[in-house]
């Protein structure tokens, strides 16, 4: 089984959580042995994955979280020039 961390650390706390809120309803991966952790931690976010079987799995999965933290990030960089 394949497992890794990413952490990242934004600028601020409050930025670290809302990007921690915008990625955990991703966390619930139904009918899989796959477990995805994301927790904000002050200014640091920690995205851990476990359970993969096949590396290829652990790639995918890798590249979809960062997409969604790209994502989020844009947006609230948008909101926050507001």
């Amino acid at each position: 089984m394949y497992e890794t961390e990413i952490r990242i650390r934004y600028a601020s706390p409050c930025f670290a959580r809302a990007v921690e809120n915008a990625l955990s309803p991703d966390d619930k991966v139904p009918n899989s042995q796959l477990i995805v952790s994301t927790k904000a931690h002050g200014r640091m976010l920690s995205v851990q994955v476990k359970g993969c079987e096949k590396i290829e799995t652990m790639q995918l999965t890798l590249q979809d979280i960062f997409r969604c933290m790209q994502a989020t990030e844009t947006s609230l960089k948008k909101i926050a020039k507001r």
